[in-house]
């Protein structure tokens, strides 16, 4: 099995775009599919779905490598999405066709129409609109519950050729792009435009660029687009062809500003962003190959040749596997490897890259590794302390290790300056006493991050009481903790929104991260909105358009921050103020928290909480006095949990949902 869990010791990447990415092949998936056209991995990467040109459809089970199901639509499959938690697929096909099935097996469960001939399909974070550009290029939003026309653009004489189509991290901006680099964002609905903006290479005189592919990031915080600019060169026309110059440019979401502009050899013909925030996978349809760019150091990074030439690729949403459909109807299937190409080679202890559940039970790990190059490495260090560089490369050292997950980097930095780095994780059983002086290096060495958003001063409804006061308290506390803290008081729209762009930037590579917020918080239709301080709510809508969605909450985290411990707070249950009408309830809905992370409410899915009677709030104020005890951070929110109940007389339940990967501490003694 491709997953098996063995051992905790694993090897992976602290921070992608500091580490080397290769092609690893894993297997060509054959099929009865015809040329295949679209892709799609579940979100945890354990399902793949193709689906060809004459309506066909394969699902596999990545674990086994095997198929588990097969179907067929009317037409050409042009998109295809995993919802409601990797359980159902919508299947659109060229004619619009919806058709949904039962994610385990392709069995179909439903269908649907749409009145159009889509081109370009996108869905929404929260997955309940499809919105599509038609051949009329007509802009559209479809409820996918309602199952029916939301809102309609019209931007045949504004957007030519529209070749990308993709939401905000938020859903609330759309953004279509056609192959003249004009790009529209509108707020689907209320189907106004917000901006219109031209992107354009103009890298040389009497220029024209076409745009040939584009593709936003998961944290959709940034897009890029494949340019081929073409032009006459100084020296005139060679040949009598004008030259052509082939480059990816990437661009920031809000303020469609350049961001990077890198060279590349070919037509960029289809374009994804990833493993992780800084790398892009691509391939023209000339060729065989599929290249994967560095972002960061603006250049191409490796590639691998397929035997036949690629139709669509795509990256499952863990960042482990690339998946190129072919001409032919095959799938090529290549894990992702971080560092393949290895300076630093661990050699002790036996290194795995899978979870798994057994414990290290000794206080310090015996560390040995070898350099690929010595020769051409100036220092080396663990954890950031210098270790010595022995004969052929070789180094060793003693690492202390605290109870449950510990990380250690090993740092190589050559006589150029520049570095490359390898994370290994270890976890410790947490029942052996820790010396004092390696719980402070582990406390000082750890990076954490927390971003904290108490609103009290509603405009639109009565004033809370304490959430301010627990916003402050928090953040004594998590300071305390060794936090890197950034406050939001009584935020507005904007500065929230702007906070948690910021808060995705900063937790990239950070041991643990927090998200606190305390506040008026609202569920419509099954997804939580936190309510800022001058959001004017009178209808559902104002709610879809005023507040913060916390699927952008979870977005920013699952894209910026995979490895460590992710915590969101939510004390955010009050009594609800607002007319949302019958489709909001009491309370928040349950949310599936992304891998490493934990979401916990101040009480029960579907209740409400207590703004306590003293300083601060019922939850907050039990949550700080036990996040300062020595113990596990399940232990933190269970205990909480225990202590509010208690007081509360069973009125106030907290609840958790946890999809941690390791045992994690914020204090060890």
């Amino acid at each position: 099995m491709i997953r098996k869990i063995v051992i905790t010791l694993l090897l992976f990447a602290g921070q992608l775009q500091a580490q080397q990415i290769s092609f690893v092949p894993v297997g060509k998936l054959t099929s009865e599919l015809d040329r295949v056209t679209s892709v799609a991995f579940s979100s945890d990467g354990m399902l793949m779905v193709a689906g060809d040109r004459k309506g066909n459809l394969q699902l596999w089970d990545l674990d086994q490598l095997a198929p588990i199901g097969r179907a067929q639509v009317n037409d050409d499959i042009i998109h295809l999405k995993f919802l409601r938690d990797n359980k159902e697929l919508i299947v659109v096909d060229a004619s619009g066709n919806l058709d949904f099935f039962f994610a385990n097996n392709l069995s179909k469960s439903r269908s649907s129409k749409i009145p159009d001939d889509p081109i370009l399909v996108t869905v929404d974070p929260e997955k309940q609109f499809l919105s599509y550009v038609n051949k009329e290029d007509q802009l559209k939003v479809y409820s996918l519950k309602a199952n029916m026309q939301q809102a309609s653009v019209d931007i045949s004489n504004r957007v030519k050729k529209p070749i990308y189509l993709g939401y905000d991290r938020f859903g609330q901006q759309l953004a279509v792009m056609g192959e003249d680099g004009t790009t529209l964002t509108c707020n689907p609905t209320t189907q106004n435009i917000l901006r219109e903006v031209k992107l354009r290479s103009d890298e040389f005189a009497n220029s024209s660029s076409v745009m040939h592919a584009g593709a936003s990031n998961k944290g959709s915080d940034l897009f890029v687009t494949g340019v081929q600019e073409v032009f006459i060169p100084k020296g005139g026309m060679q040949g009598g062809q004008p030259e052509r110059r082939n480059s990816i440019m990437a661009y920031d979401w809000d303020s469609s500003n350049e961001i990077k502009r890198i060279r590349v050899n070919n037509r960029v013909d289809q374009i994804v962003l990833g493993p992780g925030p800084t790398h892009i996978a691509y391939y023209t349809d000339k060729r065989y190959v599929i290249t994967l760019v560095d972002l960061d150091k603006g250049a191409e990074a490796s590639e691998v040749t397929l035997e036949e030439f690629p139709e669509t690729i795509s990256i499952s949403g863990d960042d482990s596997y690339l998946a190129a459909g072919d001409k032919n109807g095959t799938i090529h299937l290549f894990e992702l490897q971080r560092n393949s190409a290895p300076q630093i080679k661990i050699t002790k202890p036996a290194l795995n890259r899978n979870y798994g559940e057994s414990m290290v039970q000794q206080a310090n790990l015996e560390l040995e590794g070898v350099l690929s190059d010595g020769s051409k490495i100036k220092n080396i260090s663990i954890n950031g302390q210098k270790a010595e560089i022995l004969a052929n490369g070789k180094f060793n050292a003693e690492v202390g290790l605290v109870p449950g997950k510990n990380k250690i980097r090993v740092v190589a930095e050559d006589y150029q300056s520049n570095t490359v780095f390898k994370d290994i994780y270890v976890t410790r059983n947490p029942e052996i006493e820790v010396p004092s002086d390696v719980a402070r290096e582990h406390h000082e060495g750890q990076k954490r991050v927390a971003l904290i958003i108490g609103n009290a001063a509603y405009e639109g409804a009565g004033a809370l009481v304490n959430t301010v006061n627990d916003a402050k308290v928090m953040e004594e506390t998590l300071k305390e903790l060794g936090f890197e803290v950034t406050s939001i008081l009584d935020g507005s729209y904007e500065d929230m929104k702007r906070a948690v762009y910021s808060f995705g930037d900063a937790i990239r590579d950070v041991d643990v991260s927090v998200f606190f917020y305390a506040g008026h918080g609202l569920e419509i239709e099954g997804v939580n909105y936190l309510v800022p301080v001058d959001a004017e709510i009178n209808s559902p809508l104002d709610v879809k358009l005023k507040t913060i969605p916390l699927t952008g909450v979870l977005r920013t985290i699952e894209y910026a921050n995979e490895d460590g411990l992710n915590m969101i707070i939510l004390d955010a249950c009050r009594n609800n103020p607002f007319p949302t009408g019958k489709r909001g309830g009491a309370g928040l809905a349950k949310s599936t928290p992304p891998g490493g992370t934990l979401i916990a409410y101040s009480t029960a899915p579907g209740s409400v909480a207590s703004d306590g009677d003293g300083d601060n709030g019922l939850y907050t104020g039990e949550l700080i006095k036990q996040m300062k005890q020595p113990q596990r951070i399940e232990d933190v929110f269970m205990r909480t949990r225990n202590s509010v109940e208690e007081i509360s007389n069973g009125a106030q339940q907290p609840w958790e949902e946890a999809r941690l990967k390791g045992i994690f501490y914020l204090k060890i003694n």
